[in-house]
């Protein structure tokens, strides 16, 4: 659907957007995360159909202020997507009308209002079927559930031999040397100083 009588400006905004962090030692740091939805807004008048013939007035796009605004209504209701172009500028989007106000103006049936739309992005869903994901079956040989109840049983306790210290148990069975309160914790009925475990000691491990 074509205006009859174009406005005389047209916006068109868009924002980025980010995500803000709070980095000790250096403050309040800002990254980008995509962008906000185009957005586009005009004022303008729909002219009456006494002022139809008026040079300013493009006749053969000229329709019923009321059907017009009849047309907006049911875009909106409806959610339908429109293409927006704007003669003489970029505007050529797809948009979904967001909203607009119109009031009637003088004797002539002219209505002024303000209308505004929203970039309607393109958004495809699939189902797993039509990407042709199938459920992995591959087995986890390393995994406790997979090994025989004896090696899993193992697998959660270590004989202290010379030299170790619980530090040194916790970053070779839990990646972290600072996780030795955990295993001091779980065996504290043999361990009465979590600096002081000896040879021959069969300690629990975190699971």
């Amino acid at each position: 659907m074509a205006l009859s009588m174009l406005p005389e400006k047209t916006s068109k905004k868009g924002n980025a957007k980010f995500q803000t962090y709070d980095i000790i030692n250096v403050g309040e740091v800002k990254l980008p995360k995509g962008t906000e939805l185009l957005t586009f807004s005009w004022s303008g008048t729909l002219p009456g159909k006494n002022r139809k013939g008026a040079s300013f007035v493009k006749s053969r796009h000229w329709r019923n202020p009321n059907e017009i605004l009849n047309i907006w209504e049911r875009w909106r209701k409806a959610g339908t997507k429109l293409r927006l172009m704007v003669t003489e500028t970029p505007i050529n989007h797809d948009v979904y009308l967001d909203s607009y106000t119109a009031e009637a103006k003088g004797g002539n049936g002219d209505y002024e209002y303000d209308i505004s739309f929203v970039e309607a992005k393109q958004v495809t869903v699939y189902t797993v079927s039509e990407l042709n994901i199938k459920p992995s079956t591959v087995t986890n040989t390393n995994s406790a559930s997979s090994r025989p109840p004896a090696a899993a049983a193992a697998a959660k306790t270590h004989t202290v031999v010379s030299g170790d210290t619980l530090w040194v148990i916790a970053q070779k069975h839990l990646g972290a040397g600072n996780r030795y309160m955990e295993i001091y914790n779980l065996n504290k009925d043999k361990i009465k100083n979590p600096n002081l475990i000896y040879a021959g000691q069969v300690l629990t491990l975190p699971s």
